[in-house]
């Protein structure tokens, strides 16, 4: 075998794949690039009680958040110990953003511990894609550009959240979504 041939093999070994991670992710880019649409287009008036409109998208951002946990673990496996650290933070924060969001739309209102909650979910999402992002484009699991997009997808999704900004999110997610399908097809984990 030549060394060209080990060096090809050794690469596609490190890609991240899982068809299923990457149809979950695709789904989950499609639910919460619906949800920015909604947000971008809406007007908040300030009221606490949660509107027919917040429930739609919260369950559809709740939704995407969960969708993309198998996605987030993907990358995490195929990229080191780095990477599965960042992963699993991730899952971890994104887990309990899921939880609150969905008692928020069960209860049509914040609990009074959502907050509490809340702020080191985002933590843990923010510093597990800032790892995540540093060991896919280290490691090659996901194409340097998209690696970047990580941390940003946590951006789009929180800060720019009531502009639309989870329209870019989805998009985002849809394509590390086909990297991780392609990768599954091509031999990738």
């Amino acid at each position: 075998m030549s060394s060209t041939t080990t060096t090809a093999q050794a690469a596609t070994g490190t890609r991240a794949g899982g068809k299923g991670a990457g149809y979950a992710a695709i789904a989950g880019g499609a639910a919460s690039a619906v949800a920015g649409a909604m947000q971008a287009v809406r007007t908040d008036d300030g009221n606490p009680i949660v509107g027919a409109s917040e429930h739609v998208i919260l369950t559809l951002i709740a939704a995407a958040l969960v969708l993309w946990m198998p996605g987030y673990l993907a990358l995490g496996r195929a990229s080191g110990r780095l990477g599965r650290i960042g992963g699993i933070t991730v899952v971890v924060g994104t887990g309990l953003l899921a939880l609150g969001m969905t008692s928020t739309n069960l209860h049509d209102q914040d609990y009074s511990w959502f907050p509490v909650v809340a702020a080191p979910a985002n933590l843990a999402w923010l510093v597990g894609s800032v790892l995540l992002a540093v060991a896919t484009f280290r490691t090659g699991a996901l194409p340097r550009t998209l690696a970047v997009c990580l941390p940003l997808i946590w951006l789009t999704s929180i800060i720019l959240s009531q502009l639309g900004g989870n329209l870019l999110a989805g998009a985002g997610w849809a394509v590390i979504g086909w990297v991780l399908t392609v990768n599954a097809r091509q031999g990738g984990r």
